[in-house]
């Protein structure tokens, strides 16, 4: 799993995090997960944010990959509800829950490298011209910069269809077109 939602309206994104998720092994005290058993077991066994982030409090990300034929998944998570939402990071210095105040997530840098690069963007607003500057290139901090800008800016009407409709309106603003991005010589 890399994204999901359960019955309570908690979500979870597994987000792309090379070369700074560190899983480590199993330790007496904690709740020892894979990194492909936490998406399920953090929805099927807390009710409410507050609850997420205590059981993270004791828990350990362990280094056992899905199968012995593949990698590691490097993945950081964006846990959300209506309440608020988390960043949780497993790095070498252990596992890391932050309070994410702009309610998006980016792949790498780690999240409050991300969350700090938005002091260079803190005069910007929507009135006329005040939108001019954000960053326009595909990698990951630009796009979470547009991203947090997009979602603290955007207003959506009092339906559920307009908040739909917006959802996807910020979206827009951090969609990757195909043939942007090439890795290992393919283009995507």
């Amino acid at each position: 799993y890399y994204d999901a939602v359960n019955d309570s309206g908690r979500g979870i994104a597994g987000r792309n995090f090379v070369g700074n998720a560190v899983y480590h092994p199993a330790q007496d005290g904690k709740s020892n997960v894979a990194q492909f058993e936490l998406i399920p077991w953090l929805l099927g066994s807390c009710a409410t944010l507050a609850e997420v982030r205590t059981l993270l409090a004791k828990t350990n990300i362990v280094n056992i990959p899905f199968s012995e034929q593949l990698p590691l998944a490097q993945l950081h998570w964006l846990i959300a509800d209506k309440t608020g939402s988390i960043v949780v990071e497993s790095t070498a210095d252990g596992l890391h829950i932050y309070d994410n105040p702009v309610g998006v997530q980016p792949n790498n840098p780690p999240f409050p490298q991300q969350l700090f690069a938005l002091n260079n963007y803190r005069a910007r607003h929507r009135r006329g011209l005040g939108a001019l500057g954000p960053p326009g290139e595909p990698s990951s901090q630009p796009r979470f910069v547009r991203a947090a800008f997009a979602r603290m800016n955007a207003k959506s009407g009092s339906g559920e269809a307009e908040s739909v409709g917006q959802f996807f309106h910020i979206l827009h603003a951090v969609e990757q077109q195909r043939g942007c991005c090439e890795l290992d010589g393919v283009k995507y």
